[in-house]
């Protein structure tokens, strides 16, 4: 009796279940497709891994991400020490399944020179395997100085728009960090030192460089028109009223800025200035006349400065800290030189670091 109740509770639970739906796809099925799709989140770190060899410069390294048919298109040039890159940014939102879009800031060491290239890259899955399919060049924003003016021009069609002169600076400034904060120094106005743009664009931070160097902010405000002063409305003259008219036509156009001084170098030139991709934050490479070069950093908000721990990692005249890039919003990489009269020690220290500005951190990534 038993066995006939087992056999019947068995029968039943086997037509309760029925059998599987030959129409119904499979899990393994599902989670194939799924590998097949792009990852932005592995992609974004690829991207990323990509742009730090970009910021070096390494071409066999970018060539390794590339996809055979990048591959082939390909054209190998020499590398180019001026410009070159110092950050990058890839946007977060926008995102167009396999394309990211990503502004590339580039600066001219020790010349007035500044951009920002937009470029868009198409990235793909191939045997599990991700890879750089198509870089396109979208949108670019020139920062130059010619003659005692700088100049922005927003892409290649259009017209350079004059943004400051060497006459626009204060005659005097202070420096920051010194032992008598109250001394004044005269600014130089010999010719623009290097210069960089916030990521927003609202905001440049410029040089003047002779044997000392000057460094400034500029923020652009809303386009501003002279108009007439004083007077009841309707009671001017015609002749006042056509010399205000002419006044303010040659005003049109003209932006009103307003240049705050940040700091100031004796005996030393600014060779190069990178903002942070978020723009909270500025480096400034400058060096002396014996050809020792120090990093400083800034905040944007007010230009005081940061204070990093380098002087107290790197100490003494044999070290030279130069070509800062930023490699996050809070990270930037640089290289280490040490002279030939340098202890054993002090040479180990030589070659690539990466220093974490919130933290206070170090790390050697490359030993020359």
């Amino acid at each position: 009796m038993k066995r006939i109740i087992a056999i019947f509770l068995l029968l039943s639970i086997f037509f309760l279940v029925g059998c599987p739906d030959k129409n119904e796809k499979s899990d393994t099925n599902k989670t194939e497709v799924k590998s097949n799709k792009l990852d932005k989140k592995s992609a974004e770190e690829f991207l990323n891994n990509y742009m730090f060899n970009a910021m070096q410069r390494d071409i066999n390294a970018m060539l390794s991400y590339y996809s055979p048919k990048l591959r082939e298109n390909y054209k190998e040039l020499p590398k180019q020490e001026n410009p070159r890159p110092v950050a990058y940014k890839i946007e977060k939102e926008g995102f167009n399944e396999d394309e990211f879009t990503v502004h590339i800031f580039s600066s001219y060491s020790n010349f007035p020179y500044f951009s920002e290239d937009v470029f868009k890259y198409k990235i793909i899955t191939k045997d599990s395997k991700l890879m750089i399919d198509e870089i396109k060049k979208d949108k670019s924003t020139e920062y130059f100085a010619k003659g005692n003016i700088l100049y922005k021009k927003e892409d290649e069609k259009s017209k350079a728009e004059a943004i400051i002169s060497l006459e626009d600076l204060p005659n005097f400034t202070s420096a920051q960090n010194m032992l008598t904060p109250e001394q004044k120094f005269k600014v130089p106005k010999k010719r623009f030192g290097p210069c960089a743009s916030s990521p927003e664009g609202d905001m440049i931070v410029i040089s003047s460089i002779d044997k000392d160097s000057f460094l400034g902010m500029v923020k652009l405000e809303e386009e501003t028109f002279k108009v007439s002063q004083g007077g009841e409305q309707g009671q001017q003259e015609g002749q006042a009223a056509q010399q205000a008219q002419q006044e303010g036509q040659e005003e049109e156009g003209k932006r009103e800025v307003k240049i705050k001084s940040i700091d100031y170098f004796l005996g030393k030139v600014i060779n190069l200035i990178a903002f942070s991709p978020d723009g909270k934050k500025f480096l400034v490479e400058i060096e002396d006349e014996k050809g020792k070069r120090e990093i400083k950093a800034y905040n944007s908000e007010d230009g005081s400065s940061i204070d990093m721990p380098l002087n107290s990692q790197f100490k003494g005249d044999v070290f030279s800290l130069r070509d800062p890039f930023f490699i996050s919003e809070k990270e930037f990489a640089f290289s280490v030189d040490v002279k030939a009269n340098a202890t054993d020690e002090e040479k180990r220290l030589k070659g690539d670091w990466i220093f974490d500005i919130e933290n206070k951190k170090f790390r050697q990534i490359k030993q020359f």
